[in-house]
């Protein structure tokens, strides 16, 4: 499904707008039956001025909406009846009628042959809005915008395991600042830092008397505190040693967790910390 691919913005999944299409199908087809109609009372039956322009207006929305499906056989059966309108504002029912049908079976045929997906209503808004919620995240760590997205849109598909990878990455950005700010040299980013070494610190720290604790957390003792039980609740919807161990599968219900676990410590480091130029 794309979930993984590089750069935020691809071609290789697109929006169906399945409401318009039926709004599109249904007033073509109430036209069509319209046509036949005519052609029954007079055989050289004409559509009036209004009619021509209503199924311009709607043929015209339909060629959009084939455009944007990738349905290149219906739009230029769209265009053909345009053409016809164009020429002639009243054309006869008899011109129009075969062509509205040639359009209605290019289309059934062309949507046939494309393969398209389901996503719910409750979860379309992690498609549709993947970095709502994450605002602060995104301005204090730019470099984990790519993953944020990626990871809410995964979720939107059921491709639990591979939104857990994208927060695997999201996190990383968080605990190498975090590691960083508590201005120790194992701690640093070069030192094959995991969130096991960040987070056995802090937990070091919370157990010391204020006299013994360091520099950092003596000067905002808060912000620690909380960014140690927040990184706790993360490893504890993971259920995994390591930030660089996606050992196994994960259910949506676990994903959805993490996705939750992460984000609210990724919000909390971002009142504090930023990443790194």
């Amino acid at each position: 499904m794309g979930c993984m691919s590089g750069g935020f913005k691809t071609n290789f999944m697109k929006q169906f707008f399945a409401d318009l299409l039926f709004t599109y199908a249904r007033h073509t087809e109430g036209l069509y039956e319209l046509m036949k109609r005519l052609e029954r009372v007079d055989a050289a039956g004409k559509l009036t001025e209004e009619e021509g322009q209503k199924l311009l207006i709607v043929t015209k929305f339909r060629a959009e909406s084939c455009d944007a499906l990738q349905l290149p056989a219906s739009k230029k059966s769209c265009e053909e009846i345009m053409a016809v309108l164009n020429k002639d504002a009243c054309p006869y029912a008899r011109d129009v009628r075969p062509l509205l049908l040639e359009l209605n079976k290019r289309t059934e045929a062309e949507l046939r042959a494309h393969m398209y997906f389901y996503v719910s209503k409750e979860r379309s808004i992690f498609y549709q809005k993947p970095l709502e919620g994450w605002e602060t995240t995104g301005t204090a760590f730019p470099s984990a915008w790519y993953d944020i997205e990626e990871a809410g849109k995964c979720l939107a598909l059921q491709r639990s395991t591979a939104a857990v990878f994208h927060l695997m990455r999201v996190i990383g950005a968080g605990v190498t600042a975090l590691g960083k700010s508590l201005n120790e040299p194992v701690l640093d980013a070069s030192h094959n830092l995991t969130w096991d070494n960040v987070l056995s610190r802090c937990v070091k720290e919370l157990g010391e008397k204020f006299s013994g604790k360091s520099p950092e957390w003596q000067t905002d003792k808060e912000f620690y505190a909380k960014a140690t039980a927040t990184l706790l609740a993360v490893k504890d919807a993971w259920r995994n040693p390591s930030i660089h161990e996606v050992g196994r599968k994960y259910t949506d219900e676990e994903a959805s967790d993490i996705y939750r676990a992460v984000r609210a410590f990724m919000r909390h480091l971002a009142t504090k910390l930023k990443e790194s130029p």
